[in-house]
């Protein structure tokens, strides 16, 4: 059977007819039947059409036999986040030609759009994944969960398309995996974070769980620290938890961190411990934690705006700074968010810096008329809570009770 593959791979790689191949040899119908798998053959016959197609099929044959093995690994580099490994193998499969025959192209394909995700090509990975859909309507069950498991990460990263709907398309992809069939219990990592997308947060923890246990069965140290990382945001929304234990065990996390040289993981503790001390008006902690994530970005990075932001929002909220500090930070803030186009970022530090003015009319005007449609566009549910609340609060002050009553039936 896999000889009849590579006799018919490289026929037409050759663009030859099974006349030309068969031609002295033996009869069209009977290399048919041998492409197909369909009849006994003999091995002086396969020796005339390897001369004839200039192949060694001994080394064609080895070759194809390892070829299952190392998408199996490649897939697994992937997974452990081992990009040496994941570039080696990469190469050791560009050198197989074979790779390209029906009979391996979907797995392959799949996994290339996967490398692409991991290398932040998202586009080019999205346009694999619906030629792969297109071109391959026979897929296995595994190679279908594959597809499906690889757009759900494809669009947990689409930061391009930030709509109300586009929450949904993770879970709606996930949600066609067969898991049993599949068996990459890394998919759970991925199907929490769908879930706390469209804000379901218990499903979002019971998954997170799941997926903590199979990296700490597989000894994948990085991925474990991910899980956990977002186990503790869900726990926030639990009133019955222990603060001191979250704090606890973010700081116990950092620390592990700290071990395993995961700078990215640390920042991104950081920045998540100061959102809970912010939550709990302990601005000063909360301001020292986005400090900190800040000093382990890129000057020029979208998580260095994000911490950024943080940081001023801290900052403003415990009356932590001079004026003059804060709007120079502002004006950095303001013009890396221009540099990076993201609307998100130029309305918050937009926000904050109406607010660091003064320019009381100016801000609450700011906030109903670009502030909040922005957030409900995007489904922030904390941005958009934490400003109608404010907004609110504004109208009730100044008597403005019809407004305040709309503000309460939009936005809280």
């Amino acid at each position: 059977m896999l000889q009849g593959e590579i006799i018919k791979f490289y026929r037409e790689k050759n663009k030859m007819t099974q006349a030309q191949l068969a031609e002295g040899i033996c009869t069209t119908t009977h290399i048919s039947k041998i492409e197909r798998g369909k009849t006994a053959y003999s091995e002086e016959l396969i020796t005339l059409f390897s001369e004839r197609l200039s192949i060694d099929i001994k080394k064609e044959m080895e070759n194809a036999k390892k070829i299952d093995l190392l998408l199996q690994q490649w897939h697994q580099s992937m997974i452990m986040g081992r990009r040496d490994v994941m570039e080696q193998i990469k190469t050791e499969l560009e050198e197989i030609a074979f790779i390209h025959s029906t009979y391996y192209a979907a797995h392959y394909r799949l996994l290339q759009a996967r490398y692409n995700i991991v290398h932040q090509r998202n586009q080019m990975a999205f346009e694999i994944l619906e030629d792969v859909k297109k071109t391959y309507t026979n897929l296995s069950t595994y190679e279908y969960s594959l597809l499906h498991h690889i757009y759900g990460i494809y669009y947990i990263g689409d930061r391009a398309n930030v709509s109300r709907e586009s929450h949904l398309k993770p879970l709606q992809s996930l949600e066609k995996v067969n898991i049993d069939e599949y068996g990459n219990e890394e998919y759970y990592y991925h199907l929490a974070i769908s879930y706390h997308l469209i804000g379901s947060h218990i499903m979002a923890y019971y998954y997170a769980e799941k997926a903590l246990g199979y990296f700490q069965s597989t000894n994948n140290y990085a991925r474990s620290i991910d899980a956990e990382t977002f186990m503790l945001l869900q726990m926030n929304r639990d009133d019955s938890v222990d603060f001191h234990k979250i704090v606890e065990r973010y700081n116990n996390l950092i620390h592990n961190c700290d071990m395993l040289g995961f700078k990215s993981k640390k920042a991104i503790l950081l920045n998540n411990l100061g959102f809970e001390y912010f939550h709990k008006d302990e601005f000063v902690l909360s301001k020292n934690c986005h400090w900190a994530a800040m000093q382990l970005d890129e000057p020029n990075s979208a998580s260095y705006l994000l911490h950024l932001y943080n940081y001023l929002d801290s900052c403003m909220e415990g009356n932590l700074s001079r004026k003059n500090m804060l709007l120079n930070k502002i004006k950095e803030g303001l013009s890396l968010a221009q540099k990076l186009d993201s609307k998100h970022f130029i309305i918050l530090f937009q926000l904050i810096k109406l607010k660091a003015l003064g320019n009381n009319e100016t801000y609450y005007q700011f906030i109903e008329e670009k502030a909040l449609p922005h957030f409900s566009s995007m489904n922030h549910f904390i941005y958009y809570k934490r400003y109608g609340k404010i907004l609110f609060e504004h109208y009730i002050k100044t008597n403005q009770y019809m407004k305040a009553s709309k503000v309460l039936g939009d936005h809280l």
